[in-house]
């Protein structure tokens, strides 16, 4: 990319990246998002199956006789196009298209997008795009919102000199240069001049951007910004930014602050974190937060004071370093979603104490890079201090003299909690995406992922002696997972994984091999979580475990067949979770459901298995995720 002019953002680089749709590809994807299925070219192999023709005359163009073709797609609520196409007699080559995506093409986000392409001649035998424009349109709000994007081919080569040298991972580069350029070069290079409205947005957006540089506006914005609401207090959390010093301070909502623990009875929380960007540049990774946390237990009078620091760099890759310290309440599974308020709810609401904790004194920190090519690499310390934390109040909101409260400790898998002990830990982790792509800045490298899967490997030393721990093991795991794109037939999504205890002389409860189990009905991560594992039940120290999640989502495959279903715009899911340890005791879990349940929402009936044997069923509901990174990188 050589040159870029973005409307109010100078240096910016916009949506300059052009978008190429071929129309003899079978499967046509347009933009991210629109549908995750793809659209059928009206000239697919297979498009007499989904499309209708209808001849509406000939025309004459530089000696060649063109057809007008009407495209009909043979069913609503499929990825059809609908418009014209306009061949090239007994060359049988496209000359143009003129087409639509509606909402009956199974389109989300926009209400309609067009497509026009003209092909050309370069010589007898070969034809290529010299110009492509697609019109986006969407009613939101009340409001019409409409745009083009406008690609003009030229300086064609057919037979370009192609050597080993010649592609990389960067797929596109913009070069120092591309957002300096002045008005005399755009107005002799620009290849479609501007339009009334654009030439008036240039000078608006222009305009503005110089007046929110003033510190003045900077001020004023900030405090308009920054006013306090009752959403924000209670729920959300509060944020206060300072434009001109680049910096914002973020304060935890009330409900995070105050808690109710049955081993602490009721906690005050309170934290905050700064976070200030050190460049004036916008898109520069120089920044630095600091999060101090301030926890208190009003029964068991413990106070517990930390402190995290965090320190992200890098002109190329991505770097960060980062520390913490202090005195913390943990939970034996660090990988676990369950919030103080998930606990709070659980224990005054049901009376199940559903966050099983430890208390420690600790020190950690971890250093993060990317290394190119798909690589990345994080490796940290970590000493603790733990003393266990048993229930002391049995106070709840729920009347009912037959249940109490779990032990404060995984009783599911032990019959006694831990004894005061140290622990001194050192991990390495190394992922790699092999044909990962990059987007190339002058000031960094942003990765696009790949089409191949992710492999990510982690190992953890528990080290003896060292300020006086009680750690002595080797533990490691390997996983690989992927998103497949079934085109027509939907997505298939895995992570499956193996690891174990090279050695577990001396291994305590926190640094067991642990899986996320969902205790509530709500899944936090699909691909990381059983949906019907109690939370320890299968915690170890054995030397060999696998791991797997797997899930097909057919993506309106099916579904869009059902008339009250397609309407909808669901999703049918299934697929299957599966544990097994090296002494033979396993557990696997299989599902259905549906998903995008108003763009977000997944609801599925589980049947689990223990042992083969059945276990427990029932519904669970999640958000839709897409997270495939292979395992914990980093103590929490």
């Amino acid at each position: 990319m050589i040159s870029s002019k973005v409307s109010g953002q100078t240096g910016g680089y916009g949506l300059t990246a052009p978008e190429f749709l071929s129309f003899y590809e079978n499967n046509i994807r347009v933009g991210d998002g629109l549908n995750p299925r793809g659209f059928i070219s009206p000239i697919a192999e297979n498009a007499l199956s989904y499309y209708k023709y209808k001849w509406e005359g000939s025309y004459t163009e530089d000696g060649r006789e063109i057809n007008h073709i009407k495209v009909i797609p043979r069913r609503k609520f499929e990825p059809l196009f609908s418009g014209y196409i306009d061949i090239a007699e007994d060359e049988w080559r496209i000359h143009s298209v003129k087409l639509e995506l509606t909402k009956n093409s199974q389109m989300e986000i926009l209400d309609t997008l067009r497509v026009e392409q003209l092909y050309r001649a370069f010589d007898k035998d070969r034809w290529f795009v010299s110009n492509q424009v697609i019109y986006p349109a969407v009613k939101m709000l009340g409001f019409d919102v409409y745009g083009s994007f406008v690609n003009v081919y030229s300086a064609f080569d057919p037979e370009p000199l192609i050597d080993k040298k010649t592609f990389s991972s960067t797929i596109v580069r913009f070069t120092d240069s591309a957002s300096k350029r002045d008005e005399a070069y755009w107005e002799k290079t620009r290849p479609v001049a501007l339009m009334a409205d654009e030439i008036r947005d240039y000078q608006k957006k222009d305009s503005l951007e110089q007046v929110r540089k003033n510190p003045q506006y900077k001020d004023s914005l900030d405090r308009k910004n920054n006013k306090m609401t009752l959403m924000n207090l209670l729920l959300l959390g509060q944020s206060f930014s300072n434009s001109t010093k680049r910096q914002t301070l973020s304060i935890a909502p009330v409900l995070e602050i105050i808690n109710f623990h049955p081993a602490e009875g009721l906690v005050l929380n309170p934290s905050f974190t700064l976070f200030k960007r050190l460049d004036t540049v916008r898109m520069s990774r120089r920044s630095f937060s600091i999060t101090p946390a301030f926890r208190y237990g009003f029964l068991n009078r413990h106070f517990n004071p930390w402190v995290a620091i965090r320190y992200y760099y890098g002109k190329k890759y991505s770097q960060s370093f980062s520390f913490a310290g202090g005195s913390k309440v943990f939970q034996f599974n660090p990988d676990l979603t369950v919030s103080d308020r998930d606990n709070t709810f659980n224990s005054l609401i049901y009376e199940r104490n559903i966050r099983k904790t430890y208390e420690a004194a600790f020190i950690r920190g971890s250093y993060r890079s990317g290394l190119g090519n798909g690589f990345s690499v994080v490796t940290g310390f970590q000493y603790q201090d733990r003393k266990p934390l048993e229930n002391i109040t049995d106070y709840t909101w729920r009347k009912d003299d037959q249940r109490s409260y779990s032990p404060n400790y995984p009783n599911e898998l032990v019959a006694a909690n831990i004894q005061p002990h140290q622990s001194f830990t050192v991990m390495l982790g190394i992922n790699w995406q092999p044909g990962t792509r990059y987007v190339e800045y002058p000031d960094r490298k942003v990765s696009l992922g790949s089409r191949y899967p992710n492999f990510s490997f982690q190992y953890t030393q528990g080290i003896k002696n060292i300020m006086g721990s009680d750690a002595d093991f080797s533990k490691w795991k390997f996983y690989v997972a992927d998103n497949l794109n079934l085109k027509l037939k939907g997505q298939l999504r895995y992570r499956a994984g193996v690891g174990g205890f090279l050695n577990n002389r001396s291994v305590e409860l926190p640094d067991y091999q642990h899986f996320n189990g969902t205790i509530t009905r709500f899944v936090p991560e699909y691909l990381r979580s059983f949906q019907f594992l109690p939370q320890y039940l299968f915690s170890n120290k054995d030397k060999f475990y696998s791991e797997a999640h797997i899930e097909y989502n057919l993506k309106g495959f099916l579904t869009n067949k059902l008339p009250l279903i397609r309407n909808l715009n669901l999703y049918l899911v299934t697929g299957a979770n599966r544990i097994w340890l090296n002494n033979h005791k396993y557990y696997y879990e299989v599902f259905a459901g549906f998903d995008n349940i108003f763009k977000q929402i997944r609801v599925d009936f589980v049947q689990s298995y223990q042992n083969g044997k059945p276990f427990q069923h029932g519904i669970r509901i999640g958000l839709t995720k897409l997270n495939l990174s292979g395992g914990r990188e980093d103590w929490p």
